[in-house]
């Protein structure tokens, strides 16, 4: 082959290449213009069950032409990887939310197929892996006037009668046996938001909570708890002359503190001691 016969195929390859790209740019345009630009979508990664609570590894991103979204899908204006921030932020707002039905391996997830957690999807969405929704009796004077609410965080005081139900003060003593528990609900007012939703504060590393609105009619206290904590307060609210009381603490305040059993007369400094009765009648 002569030079210029292989001049001749380069101008001829180079005129194929030019025509090929046209007419795949003339296609993508035709595309875009019939089915609209591509833009990114969340969908599932899994089968997600009615009920369900969202986490991390059910949602991934999907490029589809802006014509086949959903009326209330969760987009992006653009194409979106998924290690971009922006696709991190919005699932990050996502997680703790409860699947309204159920929905299948790749499709749009949309906003009115989830929800928060409240009191219309039920408590047990609330409760994180592992632990426990346990309900106590409360009064006015166990629940701090009644004015805890759900997202507060409480100590948890036993008061046991050692005395087999004698009575007396001197056979009951005290015993802080929980700290820093998230209250669920109170009566049948639950938390708007789940307890283990992602949305850790630097400072304490933990799930802030919001309460829905102030409600004192309840007599009892829905908190979560562990098994063996469940099991423990299950055996101390069966006893007779048995009590549990509530504390109420700051939401930013993680400390505990190691606390040992307190009786009655345990308010009485070391070394005083009671006057003897003085005898009546007979006496010299």
């Amino acid at each position: 082959m002569n030079s210029k016969s292989m001049g001749l195929s380069v101008v001829m390859a180079g005129f194929a290449v030019f025509f090929v790209l046209t007419s795949v740019q003339s296609i993508e345009d035709t595309a875009k213009n019939r089915f609209g630009t591509e833009v990114t979508v969340l969908v599932a990664r899994e089968d997600i069950k009615e009920m369900d609570t969202l986490v991390e590894n059910m949602i991934e991103p999907k490029v589809v032409p802006s014509n086949f979204i959903e009326p209330t899908a969760i987009r992006f204006n653009k194409k979106v990887k998924e290690e971009e921030s922006d696709f991190q932020e919005e699932v990050k707002k996502l997680l703790g939310n409860v699947a309204l039905v159920s929905i299948k391996k790749g499709e749009q997830l949309a906003w009115n197929k989830i929800t928060e957690a409240s009191i219309k999807t039920g408590l047990a969405p609330q409760v994180a892996p592992g632990k426990r929704a346990m309900s106590v009796l409360v009064d006015e004077i166990t629940s701090v006037s009644k004015l805890l609410k759900p997202g507060d965080r409480v100590d948890l005081i036993s008061v046991i009668d050692i005395g087999a139900g004698a009575g007396g003060r001197e056979n009951k003593v005290s015993k802080t046996l929980l700290q820093d528990v998230v209250i669920l609900a109170v009566g049948r007012n639950v938390t708007n938001n789940l307890a283990r939703k992602v949305d850790f504060d630097p400072q304490s590393g933990r799930t802030r909570v919001k309460s829905l609105v102030d409600f004192d009619g309840y007599s009892s206290i829905t908190i979560e708890v562990d098994p063996n904590q469940a099991q423990l307060l299950a055996a101390i609210m069966a006893g007779n002359g048995n009590r549990l009381v509530f504390t109420l603490r700051n939401n930013d305040d993680v400390d505990r503190t190691a606390l040992g059993v307190s009786r009655a007369s345990d308010a009485l400094n070391e070394g005083v001691r009671l006057p003897a009765s003085t005898p009546t009648g007979g006496g010299k």
